[in-house]
């Protein structure tokens, strides 16, 4: 569970950490403070980690990232005055960025690209549902009566099994598909072999030529403003949903328990959507689709300022949460899809992380409890950005449907064939040439002579 997502919870329960040194009206305002800080340093470790992960040992660098993440929240819970807060809240967020990152990248390595929307779809998933168990989780550990204050045992309890797990990670996680124990000799030759034809993630380092192409590729930027939009929501959604349900009229633990359905049920579609994204192969249509349906969310929210109406409202809550967890996760997937080599992967990763985090500023301070019970202005802004979302995405689509055709036709009329699924190759190395960068010439393990794969973008 992200324990950022905490200090929310505990705002909401009223629990003011009266033990510290500073006057609780001092540290009320951390929740919104604390997105701000957080993000701060988010640009000083994103660019450096998903280019060096095929640098150094990556299960290490993740195992590292993942206690240390575990051993901030902890730390949190036994702070004694404001500066110790946020410098605590501060690596936190470092930390959570560095994870943020890699992991997506990290699952790259292992997957064909019409595997990889269900796995990371899980792995970000895991967001929605942490929020689902965060609050009544932290309503049960605010309302134990002992010598040590409740909210310290809140991010005690929550960055312990982190820094567990994280153990878990250093002896189970393999560094590559060729170096994975739990597989034999011919298992982690398959492994390989169905990814590509060599083993690149065990061998390759740092390619700079590949970074810049990757921070001058247009659809990276695309990404990443798409990105910088969902983030708004999956940020605002899961620091202010609580408290937005506890200002239409609810009770403290029946806004944290009308919160936790609309989190489960945009994992399952979160899921779902990412499935039928692999089996078709297509990010663009079903991200503007998720988005369309937050945006409708969020439009309801804005719009229905009347008291009486909670349940309209509430099913306003339900299409923005459901809607923006599917576009975001599969937006992740759909840059990684259509990078070449890891470098460029890497460098297309750093530029989402850091400016598609940015959005974190605005979140953070849309939904003043000076603006209840309604919110209008943040509603307005979600609705804005998710339509944006719509309007970005089927645009790119549309460009790489136009991209496909023309590398498909260049092929044909070189002779060549214009599919690689036939021979079921999933990635290649990448050469220099206006429309052939995703071309390699090798010899085939089932045919003698030499042949031409090409791959498509992923639409």
């Amino acid at each position: 569970m992200d324990p950022i997502k905490e200090t929310g919870s505990c705002h909401l329960e009223d629990v003011h950490i009266k033990d510290m040194e500073k006057q609780p009206q001092q540290i009320q305002v951390a929740p919104s403070d604390q997105a701000h800080i957080r993000r701060m340093f988010d640009h000083r470790v994103l660019p450096i980690v998903p280019d060096r992960l095929s640098m150094v040992r990556t299960y290490m660098l993740l195992h590292c990232v993942y206690g240390a993440w575990g051993a901030a929240a902890m730390c949190s819970g036994a702070v004694h005055n404001l500066a110790e807060l946020i410098v605590c809240r501060c690596l936190l967020g470092v930390f959570e960025a560095a994870f943020g990152a890699g992991a997506p990248y990290f699952l790259s390595l292992f997957y064909q690209r019409r595997e990889l929307g269900f796995r990371v779809s899980l792995l970000l998933g895991m967001s929605p549902v942490a929020n689902c168990f965060a609050s009544a989780l932290a309503y049960g550990i605010t309302h134990i009566r002992h010598s040590i204050a409740s909210w310290r045992y809140l991010f005690i309890i929550e960055g312990a099994p982190t820094v567990l797990f994280s153990a878990i990670v250093f002896f189970f996680l393999p560094d590559s598909p060729g170096t994975a124990k739990f597989l034999n000799e011919t298992e982690r030759t398959q492994a390989v072999e169905r990814l590509q034809t060599f083993d690149r993630t065990a061998k390759n380092r740092l390619d700079r030529s590949q970074v810049f192409r990757g921070l001058t590729d247009y659809k990276n930027w695309v990404h990443t403003f798409i990105h910088f939009c969902c983030n708004f929501s999956f940020a605002g959604l899961s620091n202010f949903l609580p408290t937005i349900l506890h200002d239409m009229g609810y009770t403290s633990i029946n806004a944290q328990g009308l919160a936790a359905p609309p989190y489960l049920a945009s994992f399952i579609l979160c899921v779902v959507a990412a499935l039928i994204s692999d089996r078709y192969g297509r990010r663009g249509l079903i991200i503007a689709v998720s988005a369309a349906t937050g945006m409708i969310g969020y439009l309801i929210l804005a719009v229905v300022q009347d008291e009486s109406k909670t349940g309209v409202r509430y099913l306003g809550v339900w299409l923005a949460t459901c809607g923006i967890f599917p576009a975001l996760s599969i937006n992740i997937t759909w840059l990684l899809n259509n990078q070449g080599g890891d470098s460029k992967k890497g460098a297309g990763m750093a530029i989402l992380a850091v400016l598609g985090q940015c959005s974190s500023f605005v979140s953070s301070t849309a939904f003043p409890r000076t603006e209840g019970p309604f919110y209008v202005r943040g509603c307005a802004i979600g609705c804005a950005l998710t339509g944006c979302i719509v309007v970005f995405a089927l645009g790119l689509y549309a460009k790489l449907v136009h991209e496909n055709k023309v590398r498909d036709s260049y092929l044909i009329a070189e002779g060549t064939c214009g599919s690689f699924c036939r021979w079921g190759v999933e990635d290649i190395e990448w050469v220099e040439s206006p429309y052939m960068e995703d071309i390699k010439w090798f010899e085939s393990l089932y045919m003698e002579d030499i042949k031409y794969f090409k791959i498509f973008n992923i639409l």
